[in-house]
């Protein structure tokens, strides 16, 4: 019997921003219409997380640390809850966004940048080659000078899964959390000493009146109301109305707040 597979990675980012790989997650669609939606959590990366970040994947009870949780022939919580429907009337406008000819749930949800409320959790899509492999830093490692970058690199393979060899030292599920809050403390105090120097001299530029403070970023008024128009819309994504307006992430929904508390 003839199937289609679509694998992705449930993903969350930290407040640092690091980005950890939560579960796989496989879709399996028949030509007689059965389909089974398929979870293989990482624990020893979703027990790197705290609760005000990771509170779990909707849906599964993960203190059963199954290796697999099979749903077969239903649409699990995790999915319903921030894909469209069928039913929705503007269904075919949004795959059209997606360049894609029929609902596949989990396919939107890796082509989709759209956020949902309920929780920090996205889907990337799997690919083998670079997923729960070993990295060798050792070389990288020797020549950057900066400590935190070193830091930095090695907490982003850490996040992921991946087993980490640094000078003959490895990481690996069996010291990956103790090694993760080590390295994120050493980490963390490296990047509040970077801006509290940066701070200190802001603070001497502004006593001897050099300091000007940022410049906001002029965008062109007709431009913003469209972008902003059709992004509440959902005809555009939020890739999309940023790539527009050539501006950052923070900016565009600080201008995007003041944009819709003026039109309200």
């Amino acid at each position: 019997m003839r199937e289609v597979r679509t694998e992705g990675i449930i993903c969350v980012k930290d407040k640092a921003g690091f980005e950890y790989e939560l579960s796989r997650i496989e879709y399996i669609e028949r030509e007689d219409e059965t389909f089974e939606y398929i979870f293989m959590p990482n624990y020893n990366v979703i027990d790197l997380l705290p609760n005000n970040i990771f509170q779990g994947i909707p849906g599964l009870n993960l203190d059963l640390r199954k290796e697999r949780y099979v749903r077969e022939n239903m649409t699990p919580v995790f999915i319903s809850e921030r894909t469209p429907s069928e039913h929705r009337e503007d269904v075919w406008e949004l795959l059209a966004m997606y360049d894609m000819e029929y609902l596949n749930r989990l396919e939107w949800l890796i082509r989709t940048d759209m956020s949902y409320s309920g929780d920090p959790m996205y889907v990337k899509r799997y690919i083998p080659e670079e997923y729960r492999v070993e990295v060798d830093l050792s070389d990288k490692v020797k020549k950057e000078k900066n400590y935190s970058k070193v830091m930095c690199s090695m907490l982003i393979e850490i996040c992921k899964g991946n087993d980490l060899l640094v000078d003959g030292v490895k990481i690996t599920d069996e010291n990956r959390k103790e090694m993760h809050s080590v390295l994120m403390t050493i980490y963390e105090k490296a990047i509040r000493d970077v801006k509290s120097r940066q701070q200190a001299g802001i603070n001497k530029a502004k006593k001897e009146g050099k300091y000007k403070g940022r410049v906001p970023i002029e965008i062109d008024v007709v431009k913003m109301d469209e972008v902003f128009s059709n992004f509440n819309k959902r005809m555009i994504s939020e890739a999309e109305a940023i790539k527009r307006l050539g501006v950052s992430k923070s900016t565009f929904y600080r201008r995007l707040k003041k944009y819709n508390n003026t039109v309200d």
